[in-house]
């Protein structure tokens, strides 16, 4: 019984395309979707009550959960890292380890047909629900449809998608997709790593500098863009090349690095808010750096990340983001009237144990069906081979019958 649950949970792990599967980047991934998830709970529990919810209660001293309540956003920045993290590796083993060469034109296709079949479906379904059961003119939100699917909604009207809100930060993700063969070039083309590791860091002082500009003039139109963000995907692929460069360091596992993933993740918190502080900026970056490394090199660390239960729910990340906002918002609709208590967190708790279980297991189902079948970088020529067989048993019967 045990063993078959196990496989039954296995059958859920993501599948990737080429390069070996690394548990702790997942489990890395739980850490930010659930960031994330308890978030935006706190948003829809709060609005569905009419309530200020945690901004009004402590959200002033770390001693009160408000405080950390009101941070959990930062779990996508996480993600930003991650991507930075993973999409270097490849560049990094071909310029400084001779490795397999990569070819632009597959690099995109493959970012493609990965992403962007679960991501389409997502938005035709609720642009669905929106036409078909809030009865919203076809019309009115078209020109959010079409900006949203061409991943520019942010910049085509300076805010979230009304369709799908949290598309913003998949739009900042397709634009470091699109900029990293250049950059990569830029990189790592000299073989002598510390010019490859000053010239990222440049960048990331670059970018420091432009989030704050953004953010002190209100710049419009590009305040949600790669040149507000590119920070924190420069802080993974900086930890890509500590991860490539020193891979015998990387294992070698102590609970000190269990202590400072501790002090990480308190430090992620402290130096989220206020984000216009460069100073902040900096550290909060610097503290997600740390937190890799000791989901790698801290012994309890590195065995949480390694849960298998933690590492799958890890690698649906993406299906649970693209669709536990518009789901939270249905559900809290019903789930509001179990609000026994008076007090706000004691309410909010309760949410998070109805809900996280069944956004979790919606999601699951929506992975299966359509993210984890284009995990196969073959599907789309496994789908043409198909499509020519169903001819030719068509054609062949029609013969048949002649």
């Amino acid at each position: 019984m045990k063993q078959r649950f196990f496989r039954f949970v296995q059958s859920f792990t993501r599948k990737t395309s080429g390069q070996r599967f690394v548990p702790e980047i997942d489990g890395l991934r739980f850490f930010a979707i659930f960031t994330v998830l308890l978030f935006h709970l706190n948003t829809a529990f709060s609005d569905s009550i009419g309530s200020e919810g945690a901004k009004g209660q402590g959200a002033e001293n770390p001693f009160e959960l408000g405080w950390w309540i009101i941070r959990l956003d930062l779990g996508v920045k996480v993600f930003f890292a991650i991507s930075g993290f993973i999409l270097a590796l490849p560049f990094i083993k071909q310029y400084w380890f001779d490795g397999k060469k990569i070819q632009i034109k597959t690099y995109l296709l493959r970012r493609l047909t990965r992403l962007e079949p679960p991501y389409v479906i997502a938005i035709i379904l609720f642009y669905g629900v929106h036409v078909f059961i809030l009865h919203v003119p076809f019309e009115e939100y078209f020109g959010n449809f079409l900006a949203s699917l061409g991943y520019i909604h942010t910049i085509v009207f300076d805010r979230s998608s009304i369709i799908l809100p949290i598309s913003w930060s998949l739009e900042v993700e397709v634009q470091f997709y699109l900029l990293v063969p250049l950059l990569s070039l830029m990189f790592f083309k000299s073989k002598k790593h510390i010019v490859g590791i000053l010239i990222v860091v440049l960048f990331f002082i670059l970018s420091i500098y432009s989030k704050n500009y953004i953010m002190a003039h209100h710049v419009k139109y590009i305040g949600s863009s790669i040149l507000a963000y590119f920070s924190h995907f420069a802080i993974g692929i900086l930890f890509s090349i500590l991860f490539l460069t020193n891979p015998n360091w990387i294992k070698r596992k102590s609970v000190f690095w269990d202590s400072i993933g501790l002090i990480a993740i308190f430090s992620l918190f402290y130096f989220y808010k206020p984000q216009i502080r460069i100073s902040n900026n900096i550290l909060f970056n610097l503290s997600i750096l740390i937190l890799f490394i000791s989901a790698f090199k801290g012994v309890i660390t590195n065995y949480f990340f390694r849960l298998p239960v933690i590492y799958v729910i890890g690698g649906m990340c993406y299906s649970i983001y693209l669709i536990h906002f518009p789901l939270l918002f249905l559900l809290v609709k019903a789930s509001k009237q179990l609000a026994f208590f008076k007090d706000y967190y004691s309410n909010y708790f309760l949410q998070i144990i109805i809900l996280l279980p069944l956004i979790i297991s919606v999601s699951a189902v929506y992975f299966k069906l359509f993210e984890q079948p284009f995990m196969d970088k073959n599907w789309p020529r496994k789908l043409r081979k198909s499509r020519t067989c169903i001819r030719n048993k068509l054609s062949n019967s029609e013969k048949d019958n002649d």
